[in-house]
């Protein structure tokens, strides 16, 4: 190979490498799937209210890192009463007996990261239709939309028609897959700002529950929730609540100067993607809090009161602007995780 088509080959490798993935998130029948910008890829089954779930996930790149879990009791639940599950699981309907020689057996979860084990149970369970208790009929993994959400993650990392495919396995070599999308970097987080004087304080705080414009916020002054913060040694930022639900509060945030006379512009926050339930990019602030130490921004928009669905975000500044650190969201509400559990769609890595 000539040095300048090696060079040509390496460079193509290097940018495929950096290239994120399209993160998705997608339901086939009792099964959720969602993948992030990395390709990590969480295949999950629902409802999870009945109190049983199961789990697979996986890395993309021959450094895979694969799990397999099976789970009675939520985060909601807690522990449950009842047999242990090594002893108490149906497949369609006949004993269930695995060789758990290589999972961790506790007596409400199962789990398994070994390669061997995760293919000797899928290959029991793909084409099957129920996994259930024993002595709990309504608790049930239906398998109907594991395969084909499965076959989705093999296509999303590159893996159909290979030795690593979970579903589609083909000849093509285990390590023959595309390269990993790299995350992005955030920023370096800027030296911490001088903290507000009580002066400082009090004149924006005024600011914000009086005298900011804007036509969008339908709370009267009176009620309205103003906290600042500081931004730099010359501008603060002001979070006003504006729209109030039962469980929701919607934000606006602004950047204003720290002196008078104020000179505010508002913060808009657009997402590096569009998520598969949305039409744009364009992020509400929900439920918005900002750490002034870390100079993170926390956005939390619950579907339901229980809070285990909906979207929760991380905004870092970098001293001009917030970039996104992490989106997750949970479409599914059925009492199974809270939102430090939800899949990711986006993440990266911290600044160095």
């Amino acid at each position: 190979m000539s040095y300048w088509i090696k060079s040509l080959f390496l460079s193509s490798l290097a940018i495929a490498a950096s290239a994120q993935a399209e993160p998705l998130q997608k339901s086939f029948s009792d099964w959720q799937l969602t993948c992030n910008n990395v390709a990590f890829c969480v295949a999950r089954s629902f409802p999870g209210d009945k109190g049983l779930v199961m789990t697979l996930s996986r890395h993309a790149g021959a450094d895979d890192q694969p799990l397999l879990r099976i789970d009675y009791g939520s985060a909601y639940s807690g522990d449950l009463p009842g047999g242990s599950l090594k002893d108490n699981l149906l497949l369609d309907r006949r004993r269930l007996r695995p060789d758990l020689k290589h999972w961790t057996v506790e007596p409400h979860h199962l789990s398994t990261t070994n390669t061997i084990a995760i293919d000797e149970f899928l290959e029991q369970t793909l084409d099957a239709d129920t996994l259930q208790l024993t002595w709990q009929a309504n608790a049930v993994v239906p398998l109907h939309g594991m395969k084909a959400a499965l076959l989705l993650m093999d296509d999303v990392q590159g893996r159909v028609n290979g030795a690593s495919a979970w579903v589609k396995r083909g000849d093509r070599a285990e390590w023959d897959l595309p390269p990993v999308p790299a995350a992005p970097r955030l920023p370096p987080v800027p030296p911490s700002p001088t903290a507000l004087t009580r002066e400082e304080t009090s004149g924006l705080i005024d600011y914000g529950t009086w005298r900011v414009t804007t036509d969008s916020c339908s709370l009267d002054p009176l009620r309205r929730e103003v906290s600042v913060a500081p931004l730099t040694e010359s501008k603060a930022l002001l979070l006003v609540s504006c729209e109030t639900g039962a469980y929701n509060v919607i934000d606006l945030a602004f950047e204003v100067t720290r002196t008078q006379p104020y000179v505010s512009r508002g913060v808009i926050l657009h997402l590096p993607f569009v998520p598969p339930s949305r039409s744009d990019s364009q992020l509400e602030l929900v439920n918005a809090e900002f750490d002034a130490s870390s100079r993170m921004l926390y956005t939390f928009s619950k579907s339901r009161g229980l809070g285990d669905c909906g979207v929760a975000t991380r905004w870092q500044f970098d001293g001009e602007r917030f970039v996104l650190a992490e989106y997750a969201e949970e479409q599914i509400c059925d009492a199974w995780h809270s939102s430090d559990s939800w899949p990711t769609l986006w993440q990266s890595e911290p600044a160095l």
